[in-house]
């Protein structure tokens, strides 16, 4: 059984045999070995098809994955596109008790808290600055796929420790030297992970901004902020029912998803909006994004972390 697992929620993945050979040892990856009894609740399906096709039964917690036989010719594409497609999925099945920001994230304070940095709505810099952080001290949660509870309207970063994290070629000499794949997992990665499985408290929150010169932090107040966080809260969900919207798809067309319910009338993110809001929220400039702008950005956000002016 291959379990991706969030928090207390999981989704079985199964790879037909005539999936493409690349995703089983992909999928093993992803898989939570810690518990491998422990029942999913929903079940993703993967198999090969006439065309790529994605289809979410909410109601019933199935998602059916058909994949083009051409795809097979691309692996790093066809992975990223299979965890999309689980983490978004599982997301869009979920209960409400979870959300799904777009963003990376890390420990500090010893492991007793998180620093998400999240995307601003220009996707840019998220996966190096939280690495930049992470590499004075702390250990990596998650990338990309930061899924979020809210006990007492605390958020709360669920770690995600089996899932790799997507290191820009240009930005991949200075963390991670030996690099040679395009998505890499923790075990690649100088910086430890954490073990376990248990949500941590959100501290702070950090928006890239390439507006800003390199190192300058600009704090956002709470009504700012809120619209600030709204690309983070709602990225996903947008990108599982466009897949146009995303850099890299094995979609051509939003006609290629189909969700066979629609998500409750309550308004879930709004409710994540209003607790993230009152974390607090900087921007730091990330300069042109290359890579030697990024220590100064680092440092920016370890001084922050540390009340330091």
């Amino acid at each position: 059984m291959s379990l991706l697992r969030v928090g207390d929620h999981a989704l079985e993945i199964r790879i037909a045999e005539s999936a493409p050979r690349c995703l089983r040892r992909f999928v093993a990856r992803l898989a939570d070995t810690e518990l491998p009894t422990m029942p999913a609740g929903q079940v993703m399906q993967v198999r090969d098809g006439h065309r790529t096709r994605l289809t979410v039964d909410v109601s019933r917690g199935e998602v059916l994955l058909e994949l083009a036989a051409e795809l097979a010719g691309d692996p790093p594409t066809l992975e990223i596109g299979v965890l999309q497609a689980a983490a978004r999925s599982l997301a869009v099945m979920g209960d409400g008790e979870l959300t799904l920001l777009h963003g990376s994230a890390v420990t500090i304070d010893g492991g007793r808290s998180a620093i998400a940095v999240l995307d601003g709505g220009r996707g840019q810099g998220k996966t190096s600055l939280a690495l930049g952080v992470a590499a004075h001290g702390g250990s990596l949660l998650v990338d990309e796929f930061a899924f979020t509870a809210f006990p007492c309207r605390q958020p709360c970063v669920v770690p995600m420790p089996t899932l790799p994290w997507h290191v820009r070629a240009d930005m991949a000499p200075l963390l991670a030297p030996h690099a040679t794949e395009r998505l890499l997992y923790p075990v690649d990665l100088p910086t430890p992970t954490t073990a376990g499985h248990r949500p941590l408290p959100l501290s702070l929150i950090v928006i890239p901004d390439q507006g800003l010169a390199a190192g300058e932090l600009r704090e956002t107040p709470t009504p700012a902020a809120r619209d600030l966080l709204r690309a983070a809260v709602t990225d996903h969900e947008a990108k599982l029912r466009d897949p146009t919207l995303d850099h890299v798809s094995i979609f051509s067309s939003a006609d290629e998803v189909t969700i066979s319910r629609s998500l409750p009338a309550f308004n879930f993110g709004e409710m994540a909006l209003d607790a993230l809001a009152a974390v607090p929220v900087i921007r730091v400039g990330v300069g042109i994004g290359k890579p030697d702008d990024l220590p100064t950005s680092v440092a920016a956000v370890i001084r922050r972390t540390r009340g330091d002016s």
